[in-house]
C-alpha cells in the first residue's frame, strides 16, 4: 500500500499488524451467555500509532491540539504533526473496551479544498459579475447625468478652456470600458456556471472529508480522533491504495451528541474514495465505536475469558507473572480513589483463570488487606494470568491505578 500525509499534520508508513485470535474462533472458546447477563465490554480491531526517531518507534500515548505525545527514556516528547519528515506506523490488533461511543450519521468520501471547490469558485466569479455589473450602471448613470446637464445647461462651462475634456464624452468612456468588462467570460454567469459543471464532472478532488455526531454514556474527557482514509490515485490500478493519516484533539465528549466536520486537503487531485475508518481515543486509549471493524459485544465473565484464551494463545511457551489490564477499571471507579489510594501499589493474588483471590500490601503476600471496598474495586479489573512455558498458574499481580 502506497502512504501518504496530511498536509501540515505527519508523514506515514503504513505498516499491518495481524490479530492473535481470530473472532471467527470467540464464539467456541467463550462460555454460554448468562441469561440477562449485561453486555459490558466490547472487542474490536484497532489501530495503534506509532512515531520513528532514530530507527526506533514509540507508540503514540496522546494527540496535544497538533502535536503527537510519545516517550523517550520516560520522558514526554512532543512531536509536531506539521514535520512532514515525521515516520509514522500504524498497526491494527484486537482491542478489549469497557466504553462504548456512538457515531451517529458517519460520512466520509472525497471533497475540494476551499481554493479548487467548484462552487465557491462560481460564487466567487458570480460576486465579480455583479461588480462589474454594478460598475456599469453606476457609469451609465454618470452619462445620464452627464448628458442631461449638456442638454439645459450646455456641454461646457463657457469659462471653461479648451483642454478640459467633454462630460459626456468621459461618462461615454466609461460606459464602453465597463461594457467590454462584462464580455469578459470571467464575468459571463452563464459561462462560469458552465466551467462548474464541467469541473463537478471531472471529479478533480483534492481533500477528504469526514463528518459525524459522536456521543458517550461515559464521559471522555480527554480524546482524540484517528481518521485512516484510503484512496487511489488518478489511474492506479486497484489495490494499490494509498492512506491519508489524520489525528486531532478534540473536545470532551459526553452523552449529548456533538457534531464534527473534518476537511483535509493535500490528496493528489482526481483521486478515487476506497475506504475510511474512525478511531476514538480518551487519555490515549482507544475506545469501541458502533462503527468499530470485527466488533463483538461481551459480558464481563465473556471479556474474563477472551483475554485469558489471546493471553495464553499469545504467549505459547512463555513464563510471564500476573499483570492487571489496562483500561478495564471504568473512570468513574477511579474517580472514587483519594490520591493516596491512586500512587499506592497493592499486590494481587490472581488464579490461573484470572480471578482474584486475595488483597495484599506486600509482594509476599504476607500483609492482607482488609479493605472490603478496595477489595471489590480491585475485583472489577480483569487480569492476565501467571503463565510458566505457556501455561496458567496462579500468581501474583503488582498494581498502582495511576498506571493502569
Amino acid at each position: 500500500m502506497k502512504t501518504h500525509f496530511a498536509p501540515d499534520r505527519c508523514a506515514a508508513v503504513f505498516a499491518g499488524g495481524l490479530c492473535l485470535l481470530p473472532l471467527g474462533l470467540l464464539a467456541d472458546q467463550l462460555p454460554p451467555e448468562k441469561p440477562g447477563a449485561a453486555k459490558t465490554h466490547v472487542v474490536f480491531m484497532g489501530a495503534e500509532l506509532s512515531i520513528q526517531r532514530e530507527k526506533k518507534f514509540y507508540r503514540v500515548e496522546d494527540v496535544v491540539g497538533s502535536e503527537f505525545m510519545i516517550r523517550v527514556n520516560q520522558q514526554e516528547v512532543f512531536v509536531p504533526t506539521r514535520q512532514r519528515t515525521t515516520g509514522l506506523k500504524v498497526d491494527y490488533e484486537l482491542k478489549l473496551s469497557g466504553t462504548a461511543v456512538q457515531l451517529d450519521g458517519l460520512e466520509a468520501g472525497p471533497g475540494y479544498t476551499p481554493a479548487n471547490d467548484p462552487h465557491l469558485k462560481f460564487d466567487r466569479a458570480s460576486g465579480a459579475a455583479g461588480g462589474a455589473m454594478a460598475v456599469q450602471m453606476l457609469a451609465q448613470g454618470e452619462l445620464f447625468r452627464a448628458d442631461q446637464a449638456a442638454v439645459f445647461g450646455g456641454r461646457k462651462d463657457p469659462n471653461a478652456t479648451e483642454k478640459e475634456p467633454d462630460p459626456v464624452q468621459v461618462a461615454l468612456d466609461k460606459v464602453d470600458e465597463a461594457t467590454r468588462s462584462m464580455n469578459l467570460s470571467r464575468y459571463n454567469t452563464g459561462e462560469q456556471a458552465d466551467i462548474m459543471q464541467r469541473e463537478l464532472a471531472a471529479g478533480n478532488y483534492d481533500a477528504m472529508v469526514v463528518s459525524f455526531s459522536i456521543s458517550s454514556p461515559v464521559e471522555l474527557d480527554d480524546p482524540y480522533v484517528v481518521i485512516l482514509f484510503k484512496f487511489l490515485e488518478h489511474d492506479a490500478k486497484p489495490g494499490d491504495e494509498g492512506m491519508l493519516i489524520y489525528a486531532k484533539a478534540i473536545d470532551p465528549i459526553g452523552s449529548k451528541p456533538k457534531y464534527i466536520r473534518l476537511l483535509e486537503g493535500g490528496l493528489p487531485r482526481g483521486f478515487k474514495y476506497v475506504d475510511c475508518q474512525v478511531h476514538i481515543y480518551n487519555h490515549g486509549r482507544e475506545v469501541a465505536t458502533n462503527a468499530s471493524t470485527n466488533r463483538v459485544e461481551l459480558t464481563r465473565e465473556e471479556a474474563r475469558q477472551y483475554i485469558l484464551a489471546e493471553h495464553i494463545g499469545a504467549n505459547r511457551g512463555a513464563t510471564l507473572p500476573a499483570s492487571p489490564v489496562s483500561g478495564t477499571l471504568p473512570r468513574a471507579r477511579r474517580a472514587e480513589l483519594s490520591l493516596d489510594q491512586l500512587n499506592r501499589t497493592y499486590y494481587v493474588k490472581v488464579s490461573a483463570e484470572g480471578m482474584l483471590l486475595a488483597l495484599y500490601a506486600d509482594e509476599a503476600c504476607s500483609l492482607l488487606v482488609d479493605d472490603p471496598a478496595m477489595t471489590r474495586m480491585l475485583a472489577d479489573v480483569l487480569y492476565k494470568p501467571a503463565l510458566v512455558k505457556g501455561k496458567p498458574v496462579e500468581g501474583v499481580a503488582r498494581l498502582r491505578f495511576s498506571a493502569i
